[in-house]
């Protein structure tokens, strides 16, 4: 294990020993290393624990790492950093607290917030990216979220070098297909980041994606389904899914396996399409109800929620059925508290927003970042209020 043993003294220096053991460094350790090249000037006034937050570890994580540097613990690593801030000034002929206090100027970025999705999901993700512009004026955001099936995968795949003309970055929800592939790496070609959020397009060469384990996801949506259906019951599990999104399929994915291994008893039917409408969603399941019966659950990989929650509700069958699915949000969260939902898996879109945006620094800067998985979120009725 490589460790630095000649004293840093600058920034330049700290980011020389960051590379110089970057190969032996662990997933969460990277992450802080990440963000410290990202960031010097606010690693350098904010609180361990802040740091440690915003990268998801221990904070004894950033001692160990500063020690990897030489340093005898994180504070003195912050005081060179500090020192730069201070453009070479004594730190001993400074006020501490001014110091602390000082705001650390950051490079302007105009970013895109590019994609398809549920109505839900995109105001969702565009009341996100709201909130971080109001607490980071310099990131000018700007939001152009088509609804599912309402543009074309050729069409989107246009938008994207439309909108790099005019962006330091881009966020990107997009369902798998070539035209988008192509687009992403023409784009990261001409020098402009592409962060994939919630769906992942890996084949597309894209900078990073942030978002959560969308297989472990599903893992965790069969094995509540699973353990909520009676033992006594005949299980039959509806699919419900619409357009060719990574995220769907890994859900999916995830689901079957826990259900191969852990509830072989159960079995899965079919898959019925959404389109991420309610209309479209309403109508699928009704009809499926009229022609096999009601189903022991169902599964919603995919939005619209808020039209399995009317269909059962109209055939007399909320609350006895089994229903999960994804995404917590004002449809998703009254229908958990009226009893009609059982659980959903959310994900927490500030904090991947935040993540995104530090994806695409540290690309500008020539660091190449790590794809950031975020936790998934269970709600129940019992806790969908806490957000």
């Amino acid at each position: 294990m490589q460790q630095t043993t000649t004293k840093l003294r600058t920034v330049g220096d700290v980011r020389d020993g960051l590379a110089a053991v970057r190969p032996d460094l662990s997933k969460g350790t990277l992450r802080i290393a990440d963000f410290i090249l990202a960031n010097p000037g606010a690693v350098a006034i904010l609180s361990s624990a802040e740091v440690a937050k915003r990268c998801d570890v221990h904070a004894s994580s950033l001692v160990r790492l500063a020690q990897r540097l030489g340093f005898s613990g994180f504070k003195e690593l912050q005081s060179v950093l500090q020192l730069d801030m201070t453009a070479g000034r004594d730190l001993s002929e400074i006020d501490g607290d001014s110091v602390r206090s000082r705001s650390v100027p950051r490079e302007r970025l105009r970013l895109r917030l590019l994609g398809e999705s549920g109505r839900s999901f995109n105001q969702s993700a565009n009341e996100a990216t709201d909130r971080y512009w109001v607490a980071n004026p310099e990131v000018e955001f700007h939001a152009e979220l088509h609804v599912s099936h309402s543009i074309s995968s050729e069409e989107l795949a246009h938008r994207i070098t439309v909108v790099a003309k005019d962006a330091d970055g881009i966020l990107l929800v997009a369902r798998e297909h070539p035209a988008i592939s192509r687009a992403v790496q023409q784009t990261i070609a001409q020098g402009i980041p592409v962060v994939c959020l919630t769906s992942d397009l890996p084949s597309s060469g894209r900078t990073a994606y942030v978002g959560s384990d969308q297989y472990a996801s599903g893992m965790t949506a069969g094995w509540f389904c699973g353990r909520l259906i009676p033992r006594n019951q005949i299980g039959r599990v509806l699919f419900v899914c619409s357009v060719p999104f990574r995220c769907q399929l890994d859900r999916e994915q995830g689901f079957r396996q826990v259900f191969r291994s852990e509830f072989p008893m159960l079995s899965i039917e079919e898959r019925v399409g959404s389109d991420e409408s309610v209309e479209v969603t309403y109508e699928a399941i009704q009809r499926h109800i009229a022609k096999n019966g009601p189903p022991a659950a169902i599964y919603n990989v995919s939005g619209a929620n808020l039209g399995i929650g009317k269909a059962l509700e109209d055939e007399g069958l909320a609350g006895k059925i089994v229903f999960v699915g994804h995404e917590l949000n004002a449809n998703s969260r009254m229908l958990l508290e009226k009893g009609i939902m059982d659980m959903t898996i959310g994900h927490d879109f500030d904090k991947e927003i935040a993540q995104a945006v530090e994806c695409i620094r540290m690309a500008r800067n020539k660091v190449q970042p790590v794809s950031r998985i975020t936790p998934s979120l269970v709600y129940t009725r019992y806790n969908c209020a806490i957000q």
